[in-house]
């Protein structure tokens, strides 16, 4: 399946007119509602996924603890991966006023970290959303490198960056979002993009045997720390995730509002949704998402055998209805080629509405952006969970 910037939208832009009034509200500045671009327009078709993703999104757009030149970096090698015309069109624009890039810049971001124009800490960089783009996971090399140019919330904001802009990506590519005016995609020449994730199955494995960050305990915590880590916990006296994400607060504290809308106020009924994780953790390889959702898959009435049927794919015997077939199609899609393709979509959309097929892609894509990190933070399982046990 090759990458292909579709002609028209799946999803059409909603007229600011018709937006609802508190989304409208935060545009509603001096200049503001005249800057709304067409993936924001597409957006605010669902409401309650816009305003929350908006929080996680502007905190890598303006509020990161990266330069704007390494953070472009990022973005448009993220966008030239992922074929996303689009973003690479919007950044391109970005980088250009912002970091002062010009064609050298952009030829040596389709090159790759080889490119002679790249210090070695940008270098990195390039390795790093590569990594995480073909395998969802930063290799040591690359790791070792970071660590030694970059502080810690910087390390996690690029990873989480590269998440983000891959999940941004598979919305766009998948809804058909068209250039805005003004805007261009890749320049004809420009090399394209010819790495993709694997066919074969990832080993299914925490990576390492030890966490390349530690999680911090409650006693190491700052007050601020504590009561931002205990109201993300819940119930639970410690999640090793959460307890090494807050390391860098301001990335756990704004991503927490679109963790719960996928989690908890999704339109997706939860088995669809658990469907939908559970593949995606099996296809990057990441054990501890996979053990923190099989409860939550088995509470929302998924068997043994079709748990098992998930990690299979989507030929497994134990599918009988092709929605679940296509659920699992459908991550399989957008992970490995960060689109949905048009029989694909079409048989989706035939049962589910706008809202739904929204949280399809941002369900895979949150979950891709999951796996990545903790596969990278090399996050090692929680005694409450079990191992994966499957083949």
């Amino acid at each position: 399946m090759v990458i292909q910037r579709l002609s028209k939208p799946r999803i059409a832009p909603l007229p600011i007119a018709q937006w609802e009034p508190e989304l409208r509200e935060r545009f509603e500045r001096p200049g503001g509602l005249d800057q709304i671009l067409n993936v924001m327009k597409t957006m605010a078709n669902y409401t309650g996924l816009f305003k929350r993703w908006l929080v996680f999104a502007n905190h890598f757009l303006f509020k990161n603890s990266l330069s704007a030149r390494d953070r472009e970096i990022l973005i448009l090698r993220t966008g030239w991966l992922a074929g996303c015309e689009y973003e690479w069109g919007q950044h391109l624009k970005i980088a250009t006023d912002d970091c002062g890039f010009g064609q050298a810049e952009f030829d040596a971001i389709a090159e790759g970290a080889s490119a002679s124009l790249w210090s070695p800490a940008e270098a990195a960089l390039i390795r790093a959303a590569d990594g995480i783009y073909v395998d969802a996971f930063v290799d040591d090399d690359t790791w070792e490198t970071l660590a030694a140019h970059y502080d810690q919330p910087q390390v996690f904001d690029i990873v989480f960056i590269v998440g983000n802009y891959l999940k941004l990506a598979m919305g766009i590519n998948s809804f058909g979002v068209q250039l805005d005016a003004g805007f261009s995609g890749f320049r004809p020449g420009l090399p394209m993009n010819d790495q993709r994730p694997s066919d074969a199955l990832p080993p299914m494995a925490v990576r390492r045997p030890a966490p390349r960050v530690a999680p911090l305990t409650d006693a190491e915590c700052t007050p601020a720390q504590l009561e931002l880590l205990t109201k993300a916990r819940g119930h639970l006296a410690s999640v090793n995730v959460l307890d090494t994400l807050v390391r860098h607060p301001n990335l756990l504290r704004r991503w927490m509002p679109f963790f719960v809308h996928v989690l908890h106020k999704s339109s997706l009924s939860a088995r669809d949704r658990e469907i939908l994780i559970l593949r995606v953790g099996r296809l990057c390889g990441a054990e501890y998402e996979w053990s923190q959702h099989v409860p939550f898959g088995e509470r929302a009435g998924l068997s043994t055998d079709e748990i098992r049927g998930i990690a299979e794919g989507a030929n497994d015997a134990v599918w009988t209805d092709e929605h679940d077939r296509n659920l699992i199609r459908a991550a399989e899609q957008l992970h490995r080629h960060t689109m949905l393709d048009d029989s694909l979509w079409h048989a989706l959309a035939s049962r589910y509405d706008t809202h739904q097929m929204m949280d399809v892609i941002f369900t895979v894509g949150q979950y891709r952006l999951v796996s990545a990190g903790l596969n990278s933070l090399c996050v090692q399982l929680d005694d409450y969970l079990q191992p994966y046990a499957g083949s």
